[in-house]
């Protein structure tokens, strides 16, 4: 199976619903560009992916994964974890 950036998208929009986090990146504010404290979104580098979460207005970032730039696969598997854990919390 060939893994899109879509389908790694997608996996992406919904850990940031069950988690409630917001869905853009970044907002338009009156002074500028302020990013979403929260949201979790796709990193491309190294021709890999790495899930990170925004963790500052200024759009610093965490990697709660912590695996860094990985192969779409096993992003894939690693995102299919992740939304796994996150059923299970909601459940339990």
């Amino acid at each position: 199976m060939r893994v899109s950036k879509s389908m790694l998208q997608n996996k992406i929009n919904l850990i940031n619903e069950m988690t409630n986090s917001p869905a853009e990146y970044v907002t338009k504010t009156d002074q500028g560009f302020r990013c979403n404290i929260g949201h979790f979104h796709l990193s491309q580098a190294y021709g890999g992916y790495c899930l990170q979460r925004t963790m500052n207005e200024g759009g610093g970032c965490e990697t709660p994964i912590g695996l860094g730039h990985i192969t779409g696969k096993e992003i894939c598997h690693q995102l299919d974890g992740f939304i796994a854990a996150l059923q299970f919390i909601k459940h339990a």
